[in-house]
């Protein structure tokens, strides 16, 4: 008999994407680890908004003004939810050597717009204000 236990059950939705996975640790207070620009998706597994926006967020790859990557804060405890005041998921973030520029949140039961993706875009792909 098999069971769900095994090796899968580590997975997530978003395994397959490509995009890196961010955890609490990436963070440093309200900071994001990483230089340049990164455009990061805010998301839990058990939201089903989320899994329908992740495709096309994995779509704008190349398209938006920088690295994608996801935020994991399934679990309900993460400081991350209070920290960036995450109400929503889906929520897009964008930062620019580690802090926050810019964000989308996401709107109940609908998650982000193709449209406020698009706006989004069009902002990241100028240069950052110094």
């Amino acid at each position: 008999m098999t069971t769900s236990a095994g090796p899968r059950s580590t997975e997530t939705p978003w395994s397959s994407t490509g995009l890196e996975v961010l955890r609490e640790a990436d963070f440093s207070g309200d900071r994001l680890g990483r230089p340049g620009v990164y455009v990061v998706c805010f998301a839990a597994r058990w939201c089903p908004v989320t899994r329908r926006f992740l495709p096309g967020f994995v779509a704008e790859r190349g398209k938006l003004g920088g690295t994608l990557a996801i935020a994991d804060i399934t679990e309900w405890e993460s400081p991350l939810w209070e920290t960036f005041r995450i109400r929503i998921t889906p929520t897009v973030i964008v930062f620019h050597d580690g802090r926050v520029e810019r964000r989308v949140d996401g709107r109940r039961f609908f998650g982000i717009s193709p449209s406020a993706l698009a706006r989004l875009r069009t902002a990241t792909s100028t240069s950052p204000a110094e």
